[in-house]
């Protein structure tokens, strides 16, 4: 490792790892949320959905590529406490991720089951901003809370809209499924895309160097 190298303890491998992981995610459920909103739409506009999601998901894939290839270079921990805390934050997100798995499958199971599918999409939507408020303090990305909030409200009204039948996205309650399906879409880009501004700050602060 050179002098350099060891000047810059943030630059190890796992944190930039961890930025393309975020990425990834974000991306790869944002396009579930998109697909399952295209799948809603009628006409020209469905196909130019599909592009649309292919196209996004492909670009942030691409940096999602190029930031592992960055993180080869970099030192794979910087101390032996990092590697602690990696592991502790490892299995905390395991069981936030799998407390969200089971929730969501026992909500689409119950409100299936009682004839209310239109509710199952925004209560995912709930779940899935929920989720987001532990990951926020586990990473410490202050974002994460702006995107749980706003999954979470989006989420809220529409569920609060079906239940008092009121008709603000359309005559049929499954138009709410667009609606928070495209909500999801947008926030779960913009979140994966303010992780990636933070990928990219690290990979220019360190060729400046």
């Amino acid at each position: 490792m050179t002098a350099e190298a060891s000047q810059r303890p943030n630059l190890s491998r796992p944190a930039v790892i961890g930025i393309a992981s975020g990425i990834f995610f974000m991306t790869f459920f944002g396009a579930l949320w998109g697909l399952m909103s295209a799948g809603f739409m009628d006409g020209a506009v469905q196909p130019v959905a599909f592009v649309v999601i292919g196209l996004v998901t492909l670009g942030f894939l691409g940096l999602v590529v190029m930031l592992v290839r960055y993180a080869r270079s970099l030192p794979e921990t910087t101390s032996l406490e990092e590697a602690a805390v990696g592991k502790k934050i490892g299995m905390w997100f395991g069981i936030v991720f799998g407390l969200e798995a089971l929730l969501i499958a026992l909500t689409s199971i119950v409100l299936g089951r009682l004839q209310a599918d239109q509710f199952i999409p925004p209560a995912i939507a709930l779940i899935v901003g929920l989720h987001f408020l532990p990951l926020a303090r586990l990473f410490r990305v202050t974002f994460y809370y702006i995107t749980g909030s706003l999954l979470s409200v989006l989420a809220l009204a529409a569920i609060i809209a079906l239940l008092r039948g009121l008709p603000i996205a359309g005559p049929s309650p499954y138009n709410w499924s667009l609606v928070v399906g495209l909500g999801a879409t947008l926030i779960l880009w913009l979140t994966a895309l303010v992780v990636s501004w933070q990928g990219l700050s690290v990979m220019l602060a360190e060729s400046e160097e």
